[in-house]
């Protein structure tokens, strides 16, 4: 147990100084993320979850939520380390692709806290709705 723990400690650690330089936008992503997470709880402690049979609370939904979520800040490092790649050639610093990226992962989790506002039964803001598609919809079309 106590090498396991060990190894947790390593890999969080790790994990933790790779983000600890991260740009801004990559913070926000985190945080956005968390809400996102956040508002899901929510909404299948009240039974209206959209992600179960029953729309209730389900480990099983939120550990994949997790999981996803853990996907996306692995190809945020992918674009993190191809930003690198890029900038470390010229000796510059370079994050375009980082910010795109984070920018397409923050409007689809930014979606995904309104779906979850509005199951519950919380009034959205159209303009913050309609900010949200177009960003969204914006960035999907610059990756196909």
């Amino acid at each position: 147990m106590e090498n396991i723990a060990k190894f947790l400690s390593a890999a969080f650690g790790a994990v933790i100084s790779f983000f600890v330089g991260c740009p801004p936008i990559m913070c926000v992503l985190i945080a956005v993320m968390s809400l996102d997470y956040i508002t899901g709880i929510i909404c299948g402690a009240m039974g209206r979850s959209l992600k179960t049979d029953n729309g209730g609370l389900s480990s099983g939904a939120a550990f994949t939520g997790l999981l996803k979520k853990a996907v996306i800040l692995v190809v945020v490092a992918l674009a993190a380390l191809l930003d690198w790649a890029v900038a470390s050639g010229a000796g510059v610093s370079f994050n375009a692709v980082t910010g795109a990226t984070c920018l397409w992962f923050i409007a689809s989790e930014g979606v995904s806290i309104i779906e979850n506002a509005a199951e519950i039964g919380i009034p959205i803001p159209a303009v913050l709705r309609q900010a949200l598609e177009i960003m969204k919809g914006a960035n999907k079309d610059n990756l196909n």
